[in-house]
């Protein structure tokens, strides 16, 4: 057979094999599980980031969203709140209250249908005035009759268990908002529930749900119903206008007449005619002493114990039937600390007796007295503290508008 010339002659000491290469397949295949893991990890890691921060940073936590709206309320001049809140050992009363920036606060209870009780609160004090129908509604049948005489200083404990207008007014409720004690972890959130034409979500913590709705100009959602623990008060809340604002201290110093007049049903005043005190009476003067006792009833604060009731009294004295003239001083008021008393005395004068009878110049008195729970002082400072508070909200600035 003849070599073909043309044919290439392999060499005759040939290089040493190659070391082999992995397949293409192969290698895709090892390359594909390297970024399946690489993304595991980083979608690992975003999650826990997520959780822990927030899609958009720590602002975002329930505690951010908590704190941005516990500042927006810190500043709102007034709230409305509607619900229902428990009165102590009784169901559940309607609630309709208006509250001011500085706790100035009008509204109404009603605790069944037809029966309504007027609310006003400020200074961390409460007065409600109702007739004896509404009061019994309340469950206080057997005292209902001297309820409704006059409208009563309610402090807390008697009614509810927490000042409403303190507690209710939006820089207290900032504070509430801000969960101080509660733990991050304690704070949870859950499912949006719907409040008249629009949802909130709900916030668990310290036995509240507060309900944040919609989000506002500047990032901060606002609280559209508070839940307090127990459900001792569910209380739907919306912001006020301006309008509305300025007509809610139009109308409170003048409702502020009610606080003037009422009564502390602690408090239990008792007097005690001291016959010949300042010696026997005679044919044209009389004088006539009384003890006046104060004491607080039920469990009471060492504030509210040493703190001094104005009792008003008037003395009324007649000779023979016949009333006479009074000094100046047989009438007034006088401030008494509980369990303390005073003496109070007043001198009758009557015109000489011209051959009376056996009974001629005989006198006959009494003293009628009547506390109030505000000292004259202290109504007059809550006057003033009424007008510099309406200056004070005019100041603060509306509410944002929703987004």
């Amino acid at each position: 057979m003849t070599d073909n010339p043309d044919r290439p002659v392999p060499p005759e000491n040939p290089p040493p094999d190659e070391p082999a290469r992995e397949p293409s397949a192969r290698r895709r295949r090892s390359r594909r599980a390297l970024l399946i893991a690489l993304l595991a990890l980083i979608v690992a890691v975003g999650a826990t980031l997520w959780i822990t921060i927030g899609p958009d940073g720590p602002t975002s936590s329930l505690r951010a969203d908590l704190t941005r709206s516990a500042e927006m309320l810190r500043k709102a001049p007034a709230l409305h709140y509607t619900g229902t809140i428990k009165v102590k050992d009784q169901k559940a009363a309607k609630l309709d209250l208006i509250v001011s920036n500085p706790g100035d606060a009008l509204g109404t209870l009603k605790p069944a249908r037809n029966r309504t009780l007027d609310y006003l609160g400020t200074d961390g004090k409460s007065f409600v005035r109702g007739d004896a129908d509404d009061w019994k509604s309340l469950g206080m049948a057997d005292k209902s009759k001297v309820l409704a005489e006059k409208p009563q200083m309610t402090p807390p404990g008697l009614l509810f268990s927490r000042d409403l207008a303190a507690t209710l007014a939006p820089s207290a409720l900032a504070k509430t908002l801000l969960m101080e004690d509660v733990p991050d972890e304690k704070i949870t959130a859950g499912e949006p529930v719907t409040i008249g034409d629009h949802t909130c979500t709900p916030i668990h913590a310290d036995g509240m749900t507060i309900c944040l709705g919609e989000e506002l100009e500047g990032g901060a959602r606002f609280v559209d119903r508070i839940t307090f623990p127990g459900s001792s008060a569910v209380l739907d809340i919306e912001a006020m206008p301006r309008a509305e604002v300025n007509r809610f201290y139009s109308a409170f110093p003048k409702k502020l007449d009610t606080a003037r007049k009422a009564v502390d049903p602690r408090v239990d005043v008792t007097t005690q005619i001291l016959r010949d005190y300042k010696g026997a009476c005679g044919p044209t003067a009389c004088t006539f002493t009384a003890r006046v006792t104060v004491t607080l009833l039920g469990e009471t604060s060492s504030v509210d114990a040493d703190r001094e009731v104005q009792v008003n009294y008037a003395w009324v004295i007649d000779r023979d039937g016949t009333s006479v003239p009074l000094d100046r001083d047989c009438s007034g008021a006088v401030l008494i600390k509980s369990g303390r008393s005073s003496d109070l005395s007043c001198t009758a004068k009557g015109r000489p007796v011209s051959g009376g009878g056996a009974s001629s110049g005989q006198y006959h008195g009494e003293i009628h007295t009547s506390d109030i729970a505000l000292t004259t002082a202290e109504y007059e400072r809550l006057v003033r503290r009424a007008a510099d508070n309406r200056e004070k909200v005019a100041a603060l600035p509306d509410l944002p508008s929703p987004r």
